[in-house]
C-alpha cells in the first residue's frame, strides 16, 4: 500500500495532475502519460530503490498496480539472481522445496488453535530507530536471511507446518523523508498501533513481516513482526542479530541440513528414549501436583466475552538506570540469590495485592532446546516450554524468605519441564470439570545477558519499541537486561481488566523495585506491607460510603456508620475493584485505625460478605454467594449476564442464580417471556448475546418474575427447581433418545477424553469434561474419519461444543449419509 502510494504520488507531479484522483487500475494515458513522462518515471524508482527497471514493461502495462507489482517483482528476481549467481551458498533444504508436513509441537498447535478460535494471534512486534541504513544492502541481507532460517517462510495450517516457497518474502520499503514533522508523527502512530495488532497470514508463510521506513535527515526505523507460533523470543533475537551481520558481511556459520533443522529436532525429540522416559517421569510428578495447583489470580478482570474489546493491547515500560541496575544485582549478590527471582517475587507480592486470594499461580515460559545438534543454538522456531508456579504469599514472611522460598519452587517446576505447562493444563481442565488457564504470563530474560548487541544497535537501530499478544493471555510481564539497564514491560489486554487497575498495579510494582534499590537491606529484611494508593484513599473520604441496609437484616448490631473494612488474603486493605471479605469493628472497642492502620486485629469481626469498592470510592456488597459466578479463572456478578440476557427481544424479564446442581456450580435462569421461544430457539437466541461458558445451563419459563429477587436464597431455587420442569427438560420429553449420529458423536466423544460412557447424554460439553485443543484435533480427526465429507475442523469444536450442537452440524454437511454412516458405525461397536 505504501509503494502504490509513492508511485501515486511521483505520478502526480511528474504529470502536473496534483489535482486529479487516480486509481490503482486506471489507463494512465488517459490522464496524460507519454513517453518522456515514463523515461521520468523509471529513472526516478531506479535510483531510490536500487534497481534495474524496464521502459518497456512500465510502458506496456501503464496502471498503477502494474508498476507496483513491477517493482516488487524486480526485487525477488534480484535476490533469486544472486542465490543462481552462487549456487554453491544454497542449503540442500532449498532445494527440495516443498518440505513434506510435519505435526506442529504442543506450544505451537496451542498458539495455533487459539488463533483459529480467538481471533487473536500470537505474535511480537518491535520497532528499532536508526541513521545511515542503505536500504538496498538491507534487502540483500534479508533475503540471505530467509535463506538460512527456513522456519521464516513456514506454513502453519489445519494443524500441520511445512515450507512451500520463498517467493513471498520481500522488505517493504517506505518513503516518508518529504512528512513534516506533525505529519510523520501521526503517521508512524498509526502505523504503529496497525502492525502491533496485526494478523500475519501463517497459513500462507508470512510469519515474519520487516518493513523500512525512510525518514528526514537520513534515519529510518525498522518495524519487525514476527508470529510466535514459528518463531519464539529467543528465536527473535537469533533472527535480528544474524540480519545485523548479514547486512555487514560478517561471515555466519554454515546451517547447510536436508530438511529445516527444527523439523529435524521436534522429530528427534518425538523419537527419543531418554527424553520419553523424563517426560513420562515428569508427567507423575505433575499428575501428584494437580490437587494443590492454585487457581489463577483473582484479579479485577473483566470475562471473556464481556469485554468492550477482545484483541487490543496496549503496554507499560519502566527502565531503570545502569546504577540502580548495579544496586540490584549487588544486593542480590550479597544475599546469594538472583535478580531475576527478586523481580518475580516482588511481582507475585504486587499480584496477591490486587487479588482477592493470596495462593495463586502464575505462568513461567522459558525456552529450552535439547542438545540435538552441535548448532541447535542457532537455529529458529519455537522451542517454549510453559510451566505452572504455584504461589502462597504471607503477610508474615520477610521479602528475602519468600524469594529464597520462591527460588526453590521455581527450580523444581522448571525440573520437570519435558511435561509441559500445555498438558498439565488439560489435566488440570479434565479433574476440575472446567476450562483452566494460565492468563498471568511472567517471562524472565536475564539469564540472556543484554538482549541486543551494541553492533545490532549501531546497524538496525535502538529499540524504541516492543510488545506482544498470545491468545487467553491478559498480562504478560517480560524483566530484560539492556544497555546495562533493567528493562520491565507489560504487554496488556487492555479491556480485560477494570478500570484504572492495571496501572495502579504497574505503579505499584514499580516502586517496590525502586524502594529495594534506595533502602536495600531493611526492605529485604521486613515482612511486606501493603499501602492503600493514596489517590484510591482520597476518593473513598470522599465518598464517605456507608454500610447498605441489606447489611443490617442479617447484622442487627450495625449501624450505617458502624467502621468497616475490606481485606484481601494478605489481610491488607483492598485497592479499588478487588474483592475481599467485609469485617466490623465492634462498637465496644475504642481502637480505631486512622490512615487505615489497624491497631488491634482482634477488634474486627469477619461478616462472611464479600464487598469491594469501584474506582469512584463507592461500596458494593455481594449479600448471596449465589449471585456470584466463579468460572474459568473469572469471577463474574450474574447481573452483568443478565443485561446481556436482556438484549433478547423475546425477554421482558430474567433472574439469574449461581447455584450448586450435582456438586456443580451451575447456571439457572428464571424468564419471563415477551414471545415464547423454543428451548432450540432459546439456546440460539443465548448464543448470540453470551460466550458459551456464561450461558444458562437450566432456563424456566414464569409468569410473574417479580417474585423472585436478588435476594431470593439458593434454598428456594433449588426448591423452586425440584418442583419444576425446566424449558430444555420439556424438550427432552417431547424428543425421542439420542439418535445414531449423536450416539456416535458422543460415543467418540467420551473416548478422546477419556470418559465413561453415558447413555442418551446430548449435552455432554467437550470442553467442560476436560477437553482442550489438543484432544480436539484427535476429535476432529475421528469424526471426519467416518463421517467422510462432513468436513469438521478444530473451530467447529470450539464453537459446537456438545455432543447435540455437534451431531446437527455433521447432518447438516453431509445430510444424505449421516444417520447412515452412524447406524452402520453403532453396529460394529455394539458386535452386531
Amino acid at each position: 500500500m505504501q509503494l502504490q502510494q509513492e508511485i501515486t504520488r511521483q505520478i502526480h507531479q511528474v504529470l502536473q495532475v496534483e489535482d486529479v484522483m487516480i486509481e490503482a487500475q486506471d489507463n494512465l494515458i488517459e490522464h496524460g502519460l507519454h513517453s518522456l513522462a515514463i523515461m521520468q518515471l523509471v529513472d526516478h524508482f531506479e535510483k531510490k530503490y536500487n534497481k534495474p527497471l524496464s521502459y518497456a514493461d512500465f510502458a506496456m502495462s501503464p496502471t498503477v498496480q502494474d508498476w507496483h507489482d513491477l517493482i516488487q517483482d524486480t526485487a525477488q528476481q534480484a535476490a533469486e539472481v544472486a542465490v543462481d549467481h552462487h549456487p554453491h551458498d544454497i542449503p540442500a533444504w532449498l532445494k527440495k522445496l516443498p518440505t513434506a508436513t510435519v505435526p506442529l509441537s504442543d506450544m505451537q498447535y496451542a498458539y495455533w488453535a487459539g488463533r483459529e478460535t480467538e481471533g487473536v494471534a500470537a505474535h511480537l512486534y518491535m520497532e528499532f530507530e536508526g541513521e545511515h541504513l542503505d536500504p538496498a544492502a538491507l534487502q540483500q541481507a534479508f533475503q540471505q536471511l530467509i535463506q538460512r532460517h527456513p522456519m521464516l517462510s513456514v506454513c502453519i495450517c489445519d494443524g500441520m507446518q511445512g515450507i512451500k516457497s520463498l517467493k513471498h518474502q520481500h522488505l517493504e520499503i517506505e518513503d516518508l523523508s518529504h512528512l513534516g514533522a506533525t505529519a510523520l508523527s501521526d503517521y508512524l502512530s498509526q502505523k504503529r498501533q496497525r502492525l502491533s495488532h496485526q494478523y500475519l497470514n501463517i497459513a500462507e508463510g508470512h510469519v515474519l513481516n520487516v518493513q523500512l521506513s525512510l525518514l528526514p535527515e537520513h534515519r529510518h526505523r525498522l518495524h519487525i513482526d514476527s508470529d510466535m507460533s514459528a518463531i519464539d523470543p529467543q528465536s527473535f533475537l537469533i533472527v535480528i542479530e544474524d540480519l545485523t551481520a548479514l547486512y555487514q558481511g560478517v561471515a555466519a556459520s554454515v546451517l547447510d541440513f536436508d530438511q529445516p533443522e527444527y523439523f529435524n529436532y521436534l522429530e528427534q525429540r518425538r523419537h527419543d528414549p531418554a527424553f520419553q522416559a523424563q517426560q513420562q517421569h515428569d508427567q507423575r510428578w505433575w499428575q501428584q501436583q494437580l490437587e494443590h495447583i492454585a487457581p489463577v489470580p483473582q484479579l479485577p478482570l473483566i470475562a471473556e466475552g464481556l469485554r468492550a474489546d477482545e484483541h487490543q493491547f496496549e503496554r507499560l515500560i519502566h527502565i531503570f538506570n545502569q546504577d540502580e541496575c548495579l544496586c540490584l544485582k549487588n544486593l542480590a549478590q550479597t544475599h546469594g540469590i538472583s535478580v531475576g527471582h527478586l523481580c518475580l517475587t516482588l511481582f507475585a507480592h504486587t499480584v496477591a495485592s490486587w487479588s482477592s486470594s493470596a495462593e495463586f499461580r502464575l505462568n513461567l515460559p522459558a525456552f529450552i532446546r535439547e542438545p540435538y545438534a552441535a548448532n541447535i543454538h542457532q537455529v529458529v522456531g519455537d522451542f517454549t516450554q510453559m510451566s505452572l508456579l504455584s504461589l502462597k504469599l504471607s503477610a508474615q514472611e520477610t521479602l528475602l524468605e519468600a524469594v529464597k522460598r520462591i527460588e526453590r519452587d521455581v527450580a523444581q517446576v522448571t525440573e520437570h519441564y519435558r511435561y509441559g505447562g500445555i498438558h498439565v493444563l488439560r489435566d488440570l481442565s479434565k479433574q476440575r470439570q472446567q476450562l483452566e488457564i494460565s492468563p498471568i504470563v511472567f517471562t524472565l530474560a536475564l539469564e540472556e545477558g543484554e538482549i541486543f548487541s551494541a553492533p545490532l544497535q549501531e546497524t538496525l537501530g535502538r529499540p524504541i519499541w516492543c510488545i506482544s499478544q498470545g491468545p487467553k493471555v491478559n498480562l504478560d510481564v517480560q524483566v530484560a537486561y539492556m544497555n546495562q539497564s533493567l528493562v520491565v514491560n507489560w504487554d496488556i489486554r487492555s479491556h480485560a481488566f477494570q478500570p484504572h487497575v492495571i496501572e495502579a498495579m504497574f505503579k505499584h510494582y514499580i516502586a517496590a523495585i525502586q524502594q529495594l534499590i534506595s533502602d536495600g537491606q531493611q526492605v529485604l529484611t521486613q515482612a511486606f506491607k501493603f499501602e492503600l494508593p493514596k489517590q484510591q484513599r482520597a476518593a473513598r473520604q470522599k465518598q464517605q460510603a456507608t454500610l447498605p441496609a441489606q447489611c443490617f437484616a442479617q447484622l442487627p448490631q450495625i449501624n450505617a456508620h458502624t467502621p468497616y473494612r475490606i481485606v484481601n488474603g494478605l489481610g491488607a486493605d483492598c485497592p479499588d475493584w478487588v474483592v475481599g471479605q467485609l469485617l466490623l469493628q465492634q462498637q465496644d472497642n475504642a481502637q480505631w485505625a486512622k490512615e487505615g492502620q489497624i491497631a488491634l486485629a482482634e477488634s474486627w469481626t469477619d461478616t462472611g460478605m464479600q464487598a469491594y469498592f469501584d474506582d469512584q470510592g463507592r461500596l458494593h456488597v455481594v449479600e448471596h454467594a449465589h449471585r456470584v459466578l466463579m468460572r474459568n479463572g473469572y469471577r463474574v456478578e450474574v447481573e452483568e449476564i443478565e443485561k446481556r440476557l436482556l438484549q433478547i427481544t423475546a425477554l421482558r424479564q430474567v433472574r439469574v442464580y449461581a447455584i450448586e446442581i450435582e456438586q456443580k456450580v451451575q447456571l439457572v435462569a428464571l424468564v419471563e417471556f415477551e414471545q415464547p421461544l423454543s428451548a432450540l430457539a432459546l439456546q440460539e437466541a443465548y448464543r448470540q448475546v453470551l460466550p458459551q461458558y456464561l450461558r444458562p445451563e437450566h432456563s424456566y419459563a414464569v409468569d410473574h418474575l417479580h417474585a423472585f429477587g436478588a435476594s431470593t436464597v439458593a434454598d428456594d431455587i433449588h426448591h423452586f427447581i425440584e418442583t419444576h420442569l425446566s424449558i430444555e427438560q420439556h424438550a427432552s420429553q417431547q424428543s425421542t433418545a439420542a439418535h445414531p449420529v449423536e450416539q456416535v458423536v458422543r460415543f467418540m466423544m467420551s473416548q478422546i477424553i477419556g470418559l465413561a460412557l453415558q447413555s442418551d447424554q446430548t449435552d455432554l460439553d467437550f470442553f467442560d469434561e476436560g477437553g482442550d485443543s489438543l484432544l480436539a484435533t484427535h476429535l476432529v480427526a475421528a469424526l471426519n474419519q467416518y463421517f467422510k465429507g462432513c468436513e469438521i475442523n478444530v473451530v467447529d469444536i470450539f464453537t459446537q461444543r456438545s455432543v447435540k450442537n455437534l451431531a446437527q452440524l455433521i447432518e447438516q454437511k453431509i445430510p444424505d449419509n449421516a444417520q447412515r454412516i452412524a447406524a452402520v458405525f453403532l453396529q460394529v461397536i455394539n458386535g452386531k
